[in-house]
């Protein structure tokens, strides 16, 4: 689309990707303004009023018609879900074109663009991507859902550029003219169904990264998803596969690295050096011989068995938080693994009853610290207490990260009184 014809332009959402889009939006002279469901007390007030003296016009606390009437364009932040009711009948009503950060961010991009996406592992690929792109080309950007917004850099890009994007299914909802030089699908398993009414519908916003793609582009795909050949038949790019026996980030990066043409030993430096990313299977302490593991970043089953495969010690598993609509008991054919299971958070009660007639140690916390002293207390020496939380984190922490940041304060004070 051409972003000349729009003129005013109304951002939903006030977190990082929104006040990204504020200040790009504003560097290209339009009017804008901003709608966010939280109260203005939940957010910066020195931004805000600066924003304010630059024209943004601002409503906190709802969404209302009569705001977005004067518009020319809606641009969604990710979080946001454009089928709660009663904003998608406003947007219906209004008649307005909207897309979604990521989208309005390409409509600028001279970039070419390598999307990386998928159920699990997809910031860990991004990162690898990157740093792997950096050893050849001199100007490479990262960016996406790994939390650098698209729209804070792209006006810097230029045909010469790269740019990296983790992109999740939240940002491929809104798509219309994305189109990725290369596009990686690493994995797909049932992820979001407390936002998508079933798996076949996060299926199609994960398949969306193909959609703009053309013959001189690139798919790659993981040949062990289910539906890759089904997918092979709809894609006008070049596919590849990748994934099989050796490791599927390692095989992805390569055949990325074939791509660009560069060097398969830089492949291997660049993989084999890699210490991994905070939050993702991230070994914090070993007190009194007992392994402590920060896995934050598993906001699903799938992620939490993968862990498992990878660890052979006997594992004392903390799991919890906000339900995503899951099915839990996939970790059954794994649950032999662990030895013990402290839950917490909203989901306590579902995850238990999954697994209650399947393991015999089961413990229910009613706070996150809790769980991780009982867990300690009751381990043995050669032990690893994972926590792997198989939900998101919404319903005590405002993310992942701060999750992360919270398990490894109370490992740290129990490394300090017991280490």
């Amino acid at each position: 689309m051409n972003l000349e014809k729009f003129k005013k332009i109304c951002i939903i959402g006030f977190k990082k990707s929104g006040i990204s889009l504020c200040r790009l939006l504003l560097s290209l002279g339009k009017k804008v303004k901003v709608s966010e469901i939280q109260k203005e007390s939940s957010f910066n007030s020195y931004l805000i009023e600066k924003f304010k003296k630059e024209g943004v016009e601002f409503e906190f606390g709802a969404h209302t018609r009569n705001f977005f009437g004067d518009c020319d364009l809606v641009v969604v932040s990710p979080g946001v879900n454009l089928k709660e009711t009663l904003l998608r009948r406003i947007l219906e009503e209004a008649s307005l074109p909207t897309v979604g950060e990521i989208e309005l961010a390409s409509w600028i991009n001279k970039s070419r663009i390598v999307a990386v996406t998928g159920t699990n592992g997809k910031t860990t690929v991004s990162f690898l991507t990157f740093l792997l792109l950096r050893k050849k080309f001199s100007h490479v950007f990262l960016g996406g859902n790994i939390g650098i917004p698209f729209s804070s850099f792209v006006r810097r890009t230029t045909p010469s550029h790269i740019t990296v994007l983790e992109v999740s299914s939240f940002q491929l909802e809104n798509i219309v003219q994305f189109r990725p030089y290369v596009s990686c699908v690493l994995n797909l398993e049932p992820d979001h169904l407390d936002r998508y009414s079933d798996f076949q519908e996060y299926k199609k916003a994960k398949e969306k990264i193909f959609v703009n793609q053309k013959e001189e582009d690139y798919a790659l795909i993981n040949r062990n998803i289910f539906c890759c050949q089904e997918w092979r038949g709809k894609i006008k790019a070049k596919v590849k596969y990748f994934g099989g026996e050796e490791n599927d980030n390692f095989s992805c990066l390569n055949e990325i690295a074939s791509i660009f043409d560069i060097d398969p030993h830089l492949v291997r430096d660049t993989f084999f050096r890699f210490k991994g990313l905070s939050h993702r299977m991230q070994k914090i302490a070993q007190v009194k011989g007992v392994t402590f593991i920060n896995d934050s970043k598993a906001t699903n089953p799938s992620s939490t068995i993968w862990a498992l495969k990878n660890l052979r010690q006997p594992v004392i598993l903390i799991a919890g938080g906000k339900d995503k609509g899951l099915d839990y008991s996939s970790i059954i054919p794994f649950i032999n693994r662990i030895k013990k299971i402290n839950l917490f958070g909203e989901a306590k009660e579902k995850i238990a009853d999954s697994f209650k007639t399947h393991h015999h140690n089961i413990n229910i916390f009613s706070q996150l610290e809790e769980a991780v002293r009982d867990a300690f207390f009751n381990a043995q020496e050669g032990d690893v207490i994972l926590f792997s939380p198989m939900c998101s984190s919404f319903d005590m922490f405002s993310s992942y990260i701060e999750r992360g940041k919270f398990f490894t304060q109370v490992v740290n004070s129990i490394k300090n009184e017991f280490g």
